[in-house]
């Protein structure tokens, strides 16, 4: 499975601005010595091995974080913000216009990643997001859950929180949370 560079780039912007890029560049060395063969330099089309960038977020979030895998969430929801508010997807919703942007999310899936699907089926006033991945590591599950929650919060939906209902991290097979549109 690869991951392609702009989500590497994404965790880049979050970090420098919660930290400075002092801190960032620091970090960088630090991480490029105790793993030699990460893809340095990142471009947007770069194709980065997933187990190498699921250990670059190990580090950071153990770095910056002291290892709350739940900020994992926040990766997301700050990668949503950033990319309807001033990024790649900016302009493309309206606030309430949330069974648009859910339908849309499995484009997002591919945007970052060469393996693996999300999928949303919207029944209703329910729509229920499933991720199948070649890896299982709760870091899909989280960060991409939470962009699908902070599109929602950003969008301006009544109901942002899901349902979890199966996921990486309850040791399952597939990740499926559920969504109310209002």
């Amino acid at each position: 499975m690869i991951v392609k560079g702009v989500a590497f780039l994404a965790r880049e912007q979050m970090l420098i601005a919660a930290h400075g890029e002092p801190a960032w560049k620091g970090f960088l060395k630090d991480f490029a010595a105790s793993e030699p063969t990460f893809p340095f330099p990142i471009l947007p089309i770069s194709r980065i091995p997933a187990e190498a960038f699921l250990r670059f977020n190990e580090a950071l979030t153990r770095h910056f974080y002291a290892g709350d895998q739940s900020l994992w969430w926040a990766y997301g929801e700050q990668s949503a913000q950033y990319a309807l508010g001033k990024g790649q997807l900016k302009g493309l919703f309206k606030p309430g216009e949330i069974t648009k942007f859910l339908l849309f999310t499995p484009a997002i899936w591919k945007g970052y990643f060469d393996a693996g699907e999300l999928t949303c089926q919207v029944k209703g006033k329910v729509a229920e997001m499933r991720i199948t991945s070649p890896i299982q590591h709760v870091y899909f599950e989280y960060s991409v859950i939470g962009f699908a929650r902070g599109g929602m919060k950003f969008l301006q939906a009544a109901h942002p929180e899901p349902e979890f209902v199966r996921g990486f991290s309850k040791g399952d097979d597939e990740v499926v949370y559920r969504f109310v549109i209002d």
